[in-house]
């Protein structure tokens, strides 16, 4: 299994963000391990990793990794590397904050609460017109140009505008394709938007996940929506994948299901590898599909609950679960 690295850490440098300072001010602190579940996983243009962790931000280092500190620290459920701007989004439970990043320094600012849905952002997706889309604990946030919106993203044909069923709820995935905008919830399903006009800066004509649109495997919650590079829709949750093809939702046929080839039907993370093979992380392991045959992964990493999967820029595999960080080369997988 020479494929497989488990990262041990040690010597780690703690870095200290100094509040009240217009740059920030980096303090030596030795931290020994990193502990905590794996959450969410991004890489920069410089192929820097940064890894969320239920004890908070870290980033690769050549010593190995550097735990940062910053005024809204804590539990880290999301992060989007965004290259236009070069920056860092990080989503915790205490609220959300963006790194400005440049060569080995950054600098890094809170967005203030009233701006969100929810404190607590689960997810990042950047649309083709560069908006910026935030599932939190409770509904969605949107950021365009800083400006910020928050709620009633749904118009009628009279033009009132009201919410969406999926504000109520926690959103843990975004993607959109061809106009379409997906939002997985838990409680509120699958949520099909479209129609998106942004003149008015809503939705028009949006269609919550439902009969006849769910095809034939649905759950209250789904966990992430992803859309691969030939523009199928996987949705996964809680009883397996399903994927869409095309726009026709009455279309039946346009549904593919995987639920016995997997390790495990509970969905926590998909990804597109560079060689197009789709990656698929599970509660009891890794089952990658090679767009005919599935295979499973259960050697060479720290746990099977795979909860974050990232590819860098060389190609390799980062795999977040549980109990650690895995690195794993994709050359022969």
């Amino acid at each position: 299994m020479n494929l497989y690295r488990i990262l041990s850490i040690s010597s780690l440098v703690l870095i200290l963000w100094a509040c009240g300072n217009d740059e920030p001010e980096w303090q030596g602190e030795t931290v020994q391990t990193l502990s905590g579940a794996i959450n969410a996983i991004a890489v920069d243009n410089n192929n820097t990793k940064w890894i969320g962790t239920d004890n908070g931000l870290y980033r690769s280092v050549e010593e190995g990794y550097q735990s940062i500190i910053f005024p809204s620290s804590g539990k880290v459920h999301a992060l989007l590397f965004e290259k236009q701007g070069n920056q860092l989004w990080i989503g915790t439970e205490n609220g959300i904050s963006n790194a400005v990043l440049s060569d080995n320094d950054f600098v890094l600012t809170d967005v203030a609460s009233e701006k969100l849905s929810s404190k607590q952002a689960n997810n990042f997706y950047t649309d083709e017109n560069s908006k910026l889309w935030i599932g939190t604990q409770q509904g969605i946030t949107l950021n365009y140009n800083d400006t910020w919106k928050k709620e009633k993203f749904r118009v009628n044909e009279e033009g009132r505008m009201f919410n969406l069923d999926a504000e109520d709820f926690a959103v843990n995935s975004i993607s959109s394709w061809d106009g379409d905008y997906f939002f997985a919830t838990s409680g509120a399903k699958l949520y099909r938007a479209t129609g998106y006009d942004s003149s008015i800066d809503a939705f028009t004509g949006a269609t919550q996940w439902d009969f006849p649109y769910n095809g034939l495997s649905i759950t209250d919650t789904m966990f992430v929506v992803f859309v691969d590079n030939a523009g199928q829709k996987w949705m996964g949750g809680t009883e397996g994948i399903q994927i869409h093809t095309g726009h026709d939702a009455k279309d039946h046929g346009s549904f593919t299901y995987y639920y016995d080839e997997l390790p495990d039907p509970y969905i926590l993370a998909i990804n597109q590898a560079p060689n197009n093979k789709i990656w698929v992380g599970t509660r009891k392991g890794l089952a990658i599909f090679d767009g005919t045959n599935w295979s499973t992964v259960t050697e060479g990493i720290p746990d099977l609950y795979i909860t974050a999967i990232e590819f860098d820029n060389d190609g390799s595999a980062w795999i977040g679960t549980k109990k650690g960080l895995a690195h794993i080369g994709t050359d022969g997988i």
